[in-house]
């Protein structure tokens, strides 16, 4: 009976959680979405993956969300792979070249606040995990 117990509980409680999570983000998704659809004026196809992109990205950073508390570096490291993934997930979906201008110049903008932030805490001597914690919530999509 135990092993019953173990088999259904390994089995549903994952279940479970991705749909906690997913219910509680559903509006937030919605209007992320909405504000992707309007930065690259994405057609129908285009939201719907935008949409899975964006589902996939907070799954993502519910899994990681224990280790910031626990391992700052380990989520770090993990919060940016995040980031990259998104950013290219978006970028393959994106089709035309208007599409592509709007995204290759948020990337530049990022690189640029990113890099004028690092630079602005280098001088002051702030420690390196402040810096990427830092540049690190300088982030678009």
């Amino acid at each position: 009976m135990r092993i019953l117990s173990f088999i259904i509980l390994l089995f549903v409680a994952p279940a479970i959680h991705a749909q906690t999570v997913e219910i509680a983000s559903t509006d937030e998704l919605k209007a992320e979405t909405n504000a992707l659809v309007t930065k690259y004026t994405l057609n129908e196809q285009q939201a719907a993956e935008a949409y899975k992109i964006l589902e996939r990205k907070h799954q993502n950073m519910a899994d990681i969300a224990a280790l910031q508390s626990s391992n700052m570096a380990l989520y770090q490291a993990k919060w940016q792979n995040v980031q990259k993934g998104t950013w290219a997930s978006i970028r393959r979906t994106l089709k035309s070249k208007e599409q592509i201008q709007v995204y290759r110049k948020t990337q530049a903008d990022i690189r640029r606040l990113r890099y004028a932030k690092r630079k602005e805490l280098t001088a002051q001597n702030a420690p390196k995990e402040t810096i990427e914690a830092a540049v690190l919530a300088i982030y678009a999509e």
